[in-house]
């Protein structure tokens, strides 16, 4: 049987772009497409995704091949505090979510794993389990929701990393109060500004390397 796509609406979108390429995720099922910078209309251009058949409008400011000429270098980013080699696992089940999620770590120098759901976090973390440290989790998700991941973490002889919660409008407090028994370090609201996100994320990473420095 072949896939129905059912998607027609339109988006306005983001992406990133220099001199050479553009850079465009799909936010809905995450898949990229690499554009050549020189081809682009200077007004934009429409697109649909080959996988999800989304239809997305890729809308540029006037001038724009200027304003990337004239921009500053991009700074590198500065050494993570996960420098020794380990991941970070993203466990979301919303592909924009773990879209954003992901390229912030990464800019901040990070290796990222990501998941769809807590299932797929489960086989993921426990295929290498010393390979991360550090878990960001959502709570509400198929398959497995956070609160299993937490109770398989607990049940395991070896030692988890930290894991991060993180909370959205839905989550009660006694949720929350339970995922702490469970074994959470701390919670992330998901509507934080991302450079405060990563704070709080730079924080728990902090704090879980200088305990590994004392042992």
């Amino acid at each position: 049987m072949g896939k129905v796509h059912q998607q027609s609406q339109s988006y306005s979108v983001f992406c990133e772009v220099n001199n050479t390429a553009m850079k465009l995720t799909c936010f809905l099922c995450s898949k990229e497409y690499i554009f050549n910078s020189e081809k682009i209309p200077e007004a934009g251009f429409r697109v649909t995704c080959s996988a999800c058949g989304t239809k997305m409008t890729v809308q540029l400011p006037p001038k724009w091949r200027r304003l990337i000429q004239d921009s500053p270098a991009v700074p590198a980013p500065k050494k993570p505090v996960t420098g020794d080699g380990r991941y970070i696992l993203l466990a979301d089940d919303t592909a924009f979510f773990r879209t954003m999620m992901s390229d912030l770590l990464i800019s901040h120098g990070h290796m990222v794993k990501t998941a769809a759901d807590g299932q797929e976090a489960l086989e993921i973390y426990e295929a290498a389990p010393d390979l991360f440290g550090l878990i960001l989790l959502d709570l509400q998700m198929p398959r497995m929701s956070g609160f299993g991941v937490l109770e398989h973490l607990a049940k395991s002889a070896r030692p988890a990393p930290p894991v991060i919660v993180m909370t959205g409008i839905h989550d009660s407090h006694e949720d929350i109060q339970i995922v702490r028994e469970k074994g959470a370090v701390a919670f992330l609201d998901k509507s934080l500004d991302p450079s405060v996100a990563y704070e709080r994320i730079e924080m728990v990473l902090n704090q879980a390397n200088n305990r590994e420095s004392e042992d």
